[in-house]
């Protein structure tokens, strides 16, 4: 087994264990999912911040990661996908009705032998329709553990509920292993996206993954989009 990247970490380690356990300082933001056709919003994605001792966030980066090594991404991602569907049950109360929540998953979430109950709990307990619920899994995700992460795939995608690719075109994934994803739809990385009407390598990217996607019968969200 390998050192421990996050050895000098251990306070911040124990303050998110107790933020976990007493669901303080965690706070979840919602990136809004645009259709340009049409101008409306259409989903949001779900971002989760925390708030340390101090009143300043910490960058999620760090904690995400700690979380992941810890195995506090388990109890921490329940929270995350509970507290989503509850604030799409509230939009719904608000008038904001058909949008879909996109959740970010991690390997470790995929391992958990409650994963799948987990979700299913969330979703009895709100009455939120399966099929407004998106899981984001990154591209190296999708790679690792192939068998394990399809057949968990698989049974989201009997449940309803949609899957995207998150941060596609960083993961040189292989074609035919990308066919065999039971996917909904792919998120081209931010990179790809900004400067791309100055970029003429972005600009070429961008237009091979849509062409991609589009031959596979799936559909596109730009991440990173803030001009017209």
């Amino acid at each position: 087994m390998g050192a421990n990247p996050h050895a000098n970490g251990g306070i911040l380690l124990h303050d998110l264990r107790l933020a976990v356990i007493h669901q303080r300082g965690l706070e979840l933001h919602y990136q809004p999912q645009i259709d340009l056709a049409s101008g409306r919003v259409i989903g949001a994605e779900a971002l989760i911040r925390w708030r340390g001792a101090d009143g300043q966030f910490i960058r999620p980066d760090l904690f995400i990661s700690l979380a992941e090594y810890s195995g506090l991404i388990v109890e921490l991602g329940a929270w995350v996908f509970h507290t989503a569907v509850r604030e799409l049950r509230a939009w719904d109360a608000q008038g904001l009705t058909g949008v879909r929540m996109a959740i970010n998953v991690s390997l470790v979430q995929f391992r958990d032998p409650q994963f799948l109950q987990r979700v299913r709990a969330a979703l009895d307990e709100t009455g939120i329709a399966p099929e407004r619920i998106e899981l984001e899994i990154t591209e190296s995700v999708a790679m690792m553990e192939a068998e394990t992460v399809i057949a968990i795939l698989s049974e989201l995608k009997q449940m309803g509920i949609q899957i995207a690719i998150d941060d596609f075109g960083t993961g040189f994934s292989s074609l035919s292993y990308l066919h065999r994803l039971p996917i909904d739809r792919l998120k081209i990385d931010r990179r790809f996206v900004q400067n791309i009407d100055v970029n003429g390598d972005n600009t070429k990217i961008v237009r091979a993954i849509t062409d991609l996607a589009r031959g596979l019968g799936i559909s596109i969200i730009a991440e990173g989009a803030e001009t017209a």
